[in-house]
C-alpha cells in the first residue's frame, strides 16, 4: 500500500477529523481513508447518475450519529406529522 502526506492541514480540520476517529472508534489514519473512501464513492455514484436530493441529504447528515434504524424512524415521525398538517 501507498502512503499519502498531506502538509498544512488547519488545526481546526485535524480536531474535527480526530473526534471523529474517537467518535467511530477509529485510529486518525483510518477515518481519514474511511472519509476519502466515502467521497470516492459519492463521486464514482454522481458520475453514474445514481446520486440523488435524498442522498445528498444523508451525506450531510452522516455523522448526525444516528443509526440507520434511528433515522429510518425519524424519517416516519417526519412523515407522519406532514400527513397530520395536511
Amino acid at each position: 500500500m501507498a502512503d499519502i502526506v498531506i502538509r498544512d492541514v488547519p488545526e481546526h480540520m485535524r480536531a474535527d477529523l480526530e473526534a471523529r476517529a474517537r467518535q467511530s472508534g477509529r485510529s486518525l489514519s483510518d477515518e481519514a481513508k474511511a472519509l476519502l473512501d466515502d467521497v470516492i464513492e459519492a463521486g464514482r455514484a454522481r458520475q453514474a447518475g445514481q446520486h440523488n436530493a435524498f442522498d445528498a441529504l444523508r451525506e450531510a447528515f452522516e455523522g448526525a450519529f444516528m443509526t440507520d434504524e434511528e433515522h429510518a424512524d425519524f424519517m416516519q415521525a417526519v412523515q407522519e406529522m406532514r400527513r397530520e398538517v395536511r
